[in-house]
């Protein structure tokens, strides 16, 4: 960059143009160095995000809601929810009965629910029997029901109105593996017998 010297006074032509030449030169360089990084660094984010979206495809083929999956809040899965659980096999299809009965520990098992986990249409009522002798209660992980202090005996219902997919735990037990998931679907969604795990 030519400087000029206050008392001097060059040939304006000659020390403007490269003065401004060199400057838009420097500028240039600069605004194209912070939008060339700016531009790596979102773009190494963009492919970091995309690689990570595809690791979490879906694999089993199936949609979110057959698989218990994502009810739009970014919930786990029944799947992932119920891998420490004695007694999951399955989602089973309850979608033909108004009122289903879950047991709260019952003998074979008192750190379960039986039937671990159900496919009901809006409008069915799930009652919670207690069974077994153990002190047990039941708690939705997202907060839409609780029944309380855990009990010895006892029953607690809830109607399911909206479709949508509800984990569930024992809170003295969650630790153990007692959880539970009601995956609520609308008429003409539910598939036959209950889900397959190993798809």
């Amino acid at each position: 960059m030519t400087s000029k010297h206050p008392n001097s006074t060059p040939d304006r032509e000659s020390s403007i143009t490269p003065s401004r030449s060199s400057g838009k030169h420097e500028r240039r360089n600069r605004i194209a160095g912070i939008d060339r990084r700016s531009f790596l660094q979102a773009a190494g984010g963009l492919t970091a995000t995309g690689l990570l979206a595809g690791c979490t495809n879906n694999e089993s083929g199936g949609s979110p809601d057959q698989n218990g999956g994502d009810n739009g809040s970014g919930q786990q899965s029944v799947e992932e929810w119920l891998s420490d659980t004695n007694n999951f096999n399955g989602i089973t299809d309850k979608t033909g009965a108004s009122t289903i009965t879950v047991e709260v520990g019952p003998d074979s098992d008192e750190m379960v629910f039986a039937p671990a986990a159900i496919r009901i249409l809006p409008g069915t009522t799930v009652n919670w029997e207690w069974i077994g002798s153990g002190y047990h209660n039941v708690v939705a992980e997202d907060g839409l029901f609780n029944s309380g202090d855990p009990e010895k005996q006892a029953s607690f219902e809830y109607t399911f109105d909206a479709a949508e997919t509800t984990l569930y735990y024992c809170d003295p037990h969650r630790s153990a593996g007692m959880k539970g998931a009601v995956i609520v679907e609308e008429s003409g969604n539910s598939e036959a017998t209950t889900s397959n795990l190993g798809e």
